[in-house]
C-alpha cells in the first residue's frame, strides 16, 4: 500500500498569484452588483452540489465505470441528468467520458443557469471554493480515490454517510493533501465546532460587526457622540462607552482608528469568548470574512461616510435605519 505523504504544502508561483488576484477582482467586480443574500445563498448551495459531485468522481473513478446504483442515486437527485449526459456526449464527442464531468455541466446548468446567464458565477465559484467545507470536501475526495484504488471496498458509502464522514475527517486525511499550513490548522481547528453552532456564531459576529461600523464614523469622529449612538451604545454595548473614555483619558492623542479598534476587541471579547476558550475563533473569523454580508458592509460604511463627509448636516441614522440600507446595498465596481 502506498505511504501518504504527510503535510503537503502548497507554494502558489508567481504567476498563480497574479492568476488568482485577476481572479479574485473579476468575482468582487460581480458580487458587487449582486444583493449579499442572494449571493451568499448560491455559494451555500455551490458548496452542498460540489460535494455531492466529488463524491460521484470519487466511485467513478475508482470503478472506472458509471454503475448502475450510482446513476439511480444521481437521477433521484438530478431529474433528467441520464438524457443529458447522452445528448452532451452526442453533441461534444471530444469531451471527457466520465459522468461526473457531465454532472458538473448538469448542476451548472440546472442549479446554477441563472448565476451564469447573469454573469455573476464568478463571485459564487471563488468565494465558495474557499470556505472550508469545500476544501475538507476535495480534501475527502482525495483520500477517498487513493484508499478505494489500493484497497476497493465492498460497498461504497451512501452520499449522506460520506458528506458525514468528510465532514468529520482527522488530521491524517488533511495532511496527506496538499494545501497551506494555515488552511490545514483551520481545518483541525474546525473540528472542535459543529457546522451548526458555526454557522449560527458566523450570523452573529456579522450583526455585530454592523453594528461596530455603523457606530465606527461617530466613534472616530470624537465626542459629542450623536444621541442615537448614546443609546444604542448602551443598550448593545453596556459599559463599552465607559471602557473607551478611560482609554482616551490614559492616551488622549491615540488616532481616531484606535476607537473602533477599541469596539471590535470589547465584542470580541465578550460574544466569542467560548470561541476563543474552545479554539476555534480563527476558525470563526475566516468564515466570516468569505462571507458575502462582510465585504458589503466594509463596502457600504466607506461610500456612507464618504457622503456623509459632503453632508456633514446630515442626520445620524439609527441602527436600524442603516443596516436596512447597508442589507440592500450595491454598487458597480467600476464606479468606485
Amino acid at each position: 500500500m502506498a505511504q501518504p505523504k504527510h503535510n503537503r504544502l502548497w507554494r502558489p508561483t508567481e504567476l498563480e498569484r497574479k492568476i488568482g488576484q485577476a481572479a479574485r477582482l473579476t468575482a468582487e467586480k460581480e458580487a458587487a452588483r449582486i444583493p449579499w443574500r442572494q449571493l451568499q445563498k448560491a455559494r451555500e448551495v455551490y458548496v452542498d452540489w460540489e460535494a455531492f459531485a466529488l463524491w460521484v468522481r470519487a466511485i467513478e473513478d475508482t470503478e472506472g465505470e458509471f454503475p448502475d446504483w450510482l446513476a439511480q442515486a444521481v437521477e433521484r437527485r438530478c431529474h433528467g441528468f441520464s438524457e443529458f449526459a447522452v445528448r452532451r456526449k452526442q453533441e461534444q464527442p471530444e469531451s471527457p467520458s466520465f459522468l461526473w464531468y457531465h454532472l458538473q455541466r448538469w448542476i451548472d446548468q440546472h442549479i446554477f443557469g441563472k448565476a451564469w446567464r447573469e454573469g455573476w458565477m464568478n463571485a459564487v465559484g471563488y468565494f465558495a471554493a474557499r470556505d472550508l467545507a469545500s476544501v475538507r470536501s476535495h480534501a475527502y475526495c482525495e483520500h477517498c480515490e487513493c484508499q478505494w484504488k489500493s484497497s476497493k471496498p465492498a460497498s461504497y458509502p451512501s452520499f449522506r454517510n460520506w458528506l458525514k464522514a468528510a465532514k468529520q475527517c482527522d488530521g491524517r486525511v488533511l495532511d496527506e493533501r496538499e494545501m497551506g499550513e494555515e488552511t490545514r490548522q483551520l481545518l483541525k481547528f474546525g473540528r472542535r465546532v459543529s457546522p451548526r453552532v458555526l454557522r449560527n456564531a458566523v450570523t452573529h459576529y456579522l450583526e455585530w460587526e454592523a453594528f461596530a461600523y455603523w457606530a465606527r464614523t461617530a466613534l472616530e469622529a470624537g465626542p459629542p457622540l450623536p444621541v442615537s449612538v448614546v443609546r444604542e451604545a448602551n443598550n448593545r454595548a453596556p459599559g463599552f462607552l465607559q471602557t473607551d473614555a478611560a482609554a482616551r483619558a490614559t492616551n488622549p492623542q491615540e488616532q481616531p482608528h484606535c476607537r473602533f479598534n477599541r469596539l471590535v476587541d470589547w465584542i470580541e471579547e465578550r460574544e466569542f469568548a467560548e470561541a476563543t476558550k474552545q479554539g476555534w475563533f480563527d476558525v470563526l473569523l475566516y468564515q466570516v470574512r468569505l462571507h458575502a454580508r462582510h465585504a458589503r458592509l466594509i463596502d457600504y460604511w466607506h461610500d456612507w461616510e464618504a457622503r456623509r463627509t459632503n453632508e456633514s448636516s446630515e442626520r445620524y441614522p439609527s441602527f436600524s435605519q442603516w443596516r436596512r440600507s447597508a442589507d440592500s446595498y450595491t454598487f458597480e465596481l467600476d464606479d468606485r
